[in-house]
């Protein structure tokens, strides 16, 4: 929307995307994953400001607003940012086109195939896997029991006087 100053993000790639292609300046306030690798980036973009939400408060968050709403640098980065991303060779629909017609042209393109679909199930649910892990886990555990029976049966004779 036109009217929209400033976006706060946590740093989920997909929404920071959006407001590049919308031109508007960010302040990023990660907590988890990847969150703070796109705000640091974003930062040394130039195209916003990072904020850490331990010790965020009142006054912090208000003059990153300021700033960022204020300051045109912000901006201005973002305008220089969106039309590198805009610079397409074909628009969406074009690509689609091409696409499908690439897909007709190789006679539904099986080397873009994914593996996947022809493994079985318990292969792609990695049964098979844990399967072997599960058995190399009570073979163990028999083992175990075995030494343990042993050492035991050594250890616990009954003493017989004759």
């Amino acid at each position: 929307h036109p009217n929209i100053k400033l976006f706060i993000t946590q740093g989920v790639l997909r929404s920071m995307d959006e407001a590049i292609y919308a031109h508007v300046p960010m302040i990023g306030i990660p907590f988890y994953g990847d969150q703070p690798y796109n705000v640091r980036r974003m930062v040394s973009k130039g195209f916003g400001l990072e904020l850490d939400h331990r010790t965020l408060d009142k006054e912090t968050l208000k003059a990153a607003i300021l700033e960022v709403a204020n300051n045109p640098k912000y901006r201005n980065t973002l305008k220089r940012l969106a039309q590198l991303a805009q610079d397409q060779p074909m628009t969406g629909i074009e690509k689609a086109v091409w696409w499908t017609e690439y897909v007709i042209r190789h006679r539904g393109a099986k080397h873009l195939r994914s593996p996947l679909l022809d493994m079985p199930w318990y292969q792609y649910l990695l049964l098979d896997v844990i399967g072997v892990l599960l058995l190399a886990v009570l073979l163990i555990l028999y083992v175990v029991y075995l030494i343990i029976r042993i050492v035991r049966s050594v250890l616990c004779k009954p003493f017989v006087n004759n």
